[in-house]
């Protein structure tokens, strides 16, 4: 148990300690021993845990990942087959929610570039998830599901990331609110609502 708690410790100082330099250095930058001095551990403990800088950032993200899709699939075992909208706003509150318990995280995910693959893992997310919904000729209703999917999940993590990453971010709730109107009224209809 003591190991366990020493364990989860390291890992974390390590976590936090790459996260706070990832915010003001370039990742390339960053080197295995700067992590380790300012996380006051050494090098083996690192390397106990992680190959190395991309290992131990691919790590965060699938921890991110997972923790996402192990909500997403109780509500399917929970729910009858559809699409019944109260599971649509729990996923996407939980979502939001998740985000921003974590909101450092994904601001310097998104702020990363290319060296980050959150924003594909997260695309991959919405593709296993809405392929639930797919008929057997691969669409949904009459559309290919590959065209539905680039719509759903560019403007899906289009929108998240302009939440994160916006200085002025709207609450939670609201944004919540938003985002489940354009899902389910879509954009013609919101536009509508201002006439």
């Amino acid at each position: 148990m003591a190991q366990d708690r020493r364990v989860r410790k390291s890992q974390a100082a390590i976590k936090n300690t790459f996260l706070e330099l990832l915010k003001k250095d370039d990742f390339e930058a960053i080197t295995v021993q700067k992590i380790s001095d300012l996380a006051d551990i050494n090098r083996g403990t690192f390397y106990a845990y992680y190959v190395d800088k991309y290992d131990l950032l691919e790590n965060m993200e699938n921890e991110k990942i997972t923790e996402l899709q192990a909500f997403i699939k109780q509500q399917h075992q929970e729910n009858e087959p559809g699409v019944p909208s109260h599971v649509v706003k729990n996923i996407m509150s939980h979502l939001i929610e998740h985000i921003d318990e974590n909101i450092d995280f994904y601001k310097t995910m998104f702020e990363l570039g290319k060296a980050s693959m959150l924003q594909e893992k997260l695309y991959t997310l919405i593709y296993s998830h809405l392929s639930a919904y797919k008929n057997d000729d691969n669409q949904i209703g009459d559309m290919p599901f590959d065209y539905f999917m680039s719509y759903v999940s560019g403007a899906g993590i289009s929108i998240l990331k302009h939440w994160v990453q916006d200085n002025n971010r709207i609450d939670k709730g609201e944004f919540v609110h938003h985002f489940y109107n354009i899902v389910t009224v879509g954009t013609v209809g919101i536009v509508k609502q201002s006439f």
